[in-house]
């Protein structure tokens, strides 16, 4: 009986290590959206219901990078209106994030609820934010 639950624990052991060894090391995006996004938009991409919008397979999501970009750095367009929606609560704006930041949490999101929509460059969310469309979104001046 000894043997047979010594060999069970070796095999579990070993299942467990293998599985261990080859799962895949979280990107920097992934980790910015689990410190910035996850609470509210959850593991899943689900949403609170009837707090916090789902974004998987949102087209938001899986549209234009530099519309995302301008969204989530405004912390969605015109937020103050869509707090008597069915989703109660506003994303607060993200613009304090750098460009690289943004881009990797973008990107993670895309990948992971947009079906695997195109990575988001750094370049890509500083031309969005430098644009004229929503003024909220540039960076603060520096040294003022």
């Amino acid at each position: 009986m000894k043997a047979r639950a010594w060999r069970f624990t070796a095999i579990a052991g070993a299942w467990l290590a293998a599985t261990c060894s080859f799962a895949a090391e979280p990107t920097s995006g992934q980790l910015l959206y689990n410190k910035h996004c996850l609470a509210c938009h959850q593991a899943d991409g689900g949403g609170v219901p009837n707090m916090q919008p789902a974004i998987i397979g949102g087209s938001w999501v899986k549209g234009d990078a530099r519309a995302l970009a301008l969204f989530v750095m405004s912390g969605g367009f015109d937020s103050a209106s869509r707090k008597e929606s069915d989703v109660g609560n506003v994303m607060p704006p993200f613009r304090q994030l750098a460009d690289e930041e943004l881009a990797g949490i973008l990107t993670f999101i895309r990948q992971k609820f947009g079906d695997g929509a195109s990575p988001v460059s750094a370049a890509e969310v500083a031309a969005a934010r430098s644009s004229d469309q929503d003024p909220g979104t540039k960076k603060p001046e520096s040294g003022s």
